[in-house]
């Protein structure tokens, strides 16, 4: 007998709601995941206003839409601490933030809908060990190609070589709206009497002449760019990076990135992007000294100095995160390479943002942001429940400065054993019943200092 599955919901009744809450508010692991569909993971959950100094500072260096054209085209994200403390203090989730802030609609919000923009978002989540450069470009092209922005861009291109009567009937979704997917939809190019291989053979030309090699023009033109990078690799896959004997995506990506696809943006009418570089030590960590040099020149190459379209336009800005303990094996390269005239590789520097350790009461703005996103009563946002008072307190740790991904761990473990043991609040017991059990270790009780600070 042929058994069918069960097509429904995986659930009826959450376990969390005698909290008060939809579904579990905080990530089983506190670790930012940029393609994840998960806004616990994602950064689709953020707390501003612990932030709030750092976010205009980020924004006066790189956002400003009555000066866009002189944006800072280096700039640095830093966290206090070591490889292990300067992990886990929101650079990325900050990165995030901005990332979603500008691709949701290509800048046109951000920049008072007067051009378009985009982010790229590199991250290096296992250490590197060699070409280096290239490596980063490659993460880039990736990057790209799943934001959508590729297919952003074909539908302009196409949009702008019809008539006005043509694009018209196009868009034309039946409702009186208009849906521009149907740019990229063939047969109703054809059935509106729009011929998709001249239109596409028109943007190829166009591309060319802005300068986009010609292979690279035909396959963006056709929407086949991915597969077009696939087709360096025998298995087709684009990651891992780094594969022995396979390595002809990283003989050409740096080109790809720095000037196809920035000329490729440009016609598409992008103003300008920013590359954000993610977990910059896991890509210098082993690099001898001189590769250190090395990748610093090629960076500068690519970023900064006359050598591609990318620095002939000024188009990406390059924001790289990183803690001091890192940055001390790459200043040595960067000054040698003349990147240090340009932007200081310090915290100190004029282009650097650097994120300090939250205090106690931002702290708990981070937690409520996280429980707001997944009450049942409305009416409750921006309290502390289902957490009492000394449950927080727990819940920090008595910390003056908490980590925020400690917290948000400590967080995620309080509320699944609240949940588990059917309470409808968390207090300290809880929380330290539930910090307790983690794999089997008891952790320090700090009670009798909370009890000591009430």
């Amino acid at each position: 007998m042929l058994e069918l599955p069960k097509r429904g919901a995986t659930h009826t009744t959450s376990k969390y709601a005698p909290l008060g809450l939809k579904d579990m508010p905080f990530p089983e692991t506190p670790l930012v995941d940029p393609y994840s569909s998960d806004p616990r993971r994602n950064g689709g959950i953020y707390a501003v206003s612990p932030v709030k100094a750092e976010i205009e500072k980020f924004e006066e260096l790189l956002i400003d839409p009555d000066d866009f054209e002189n944006r800072a085209t280096l700039a640095y994200l830093w966290s206090k601490g070591d490889q292990q403390s300067g992990r886990g203090v929101g650079k990325t989730a900050l990165l995030q933030y901005f990332r979603q802030r500008i691709n949701r609609d290509w800048g046109k919000s951000e920049f008072s809908n007067r051009f378009s923009a985009l982010v790229v978002y590199v991250s290096f989540p296992s250490q590197v060990d060699r070409r280096w450069m290239e490596q980063l470009a490659l993460s880039g092209l990736v990057d790209i190609c799943r934001s959508g922005v590729l297919e952003a861009s074909r539908a302009l291109l196409r949009l702008e070589t019809m008539t006005e009567e043509q694009a018209r009937a196009v868009l034309d979704d039946g409702s009186g709206g208009q849906d521009p997917r149907r740019l990229l939809d063939d047969p109703i190019l054809t059935a509106n009497g729009v011929d998709p291989s001249v239109i596409d053979a028109a943007i190829t030309d166009r591309l060319i002449s802005e300068g986009v090699e010609g292979v690279v023009a035909m396959h963006l033109t056709q929407g086949l760019f991915e597969d077009y990078l696939r087709s360096f690799r025998r298995d087709r896959q684009l990651l891992p990076l780094y594969v022995p004997r396979d390595t002809r995506a990283l003989d050409f990506s740096r080109t790809l990135l720095f000037n196809d696809l920035v000329n490729y943006l440009r016609t598409a009418g992008f103003a300008g992007g920013y590359l954000f570089i993610d977990d910059i030590e896991n890509l210098v960590d082993r690099m001898p000294r001189r590769s250190r040099i090395v990748f610093a020149k090629e960076f500068g190459l690519c970023a900064v100095r006359p050598g591609y379209a990318n620095t002939l336009y000024r188009f990406f800005s390059c924001v790289l995160t990183t803690h001091q303990q890192a940055s001390l094996g790459l200043a040595a390269a960067w000054a040698e390479a003349g990147l240090a005239a340009i932007a200081p590789l310090h915290p100190a520097s004029p282009n650097s943002v650097e994120l300090p350790l939250p205090t106690r009461d931002q702290a708990r703005e981070i937690l409520v942001a996280h429980l707001d996103y997944y009450r049942l009563e409305q009416g409750e946002k921006g309290s502390i429940a289902p957490f009492t008072t000394d449950g927080i307190d727990a819940l920090l740790r008595n910390q003056e400065n908490p980590h925020p991904r400690g917290m948000l761990a400590d967080a995620y473990r309080a509320v699944l054993k609240a949940a588990q043991d059917g309470k409808a609040s968390i207090d300290a017991e809880t929380v330290r019943a539930a910090i307790s059990e983690v794999g089997g270790v008891a952790v320090p009780d700090v009670s009798a200092g909370i009890e000591d600070a009430l």
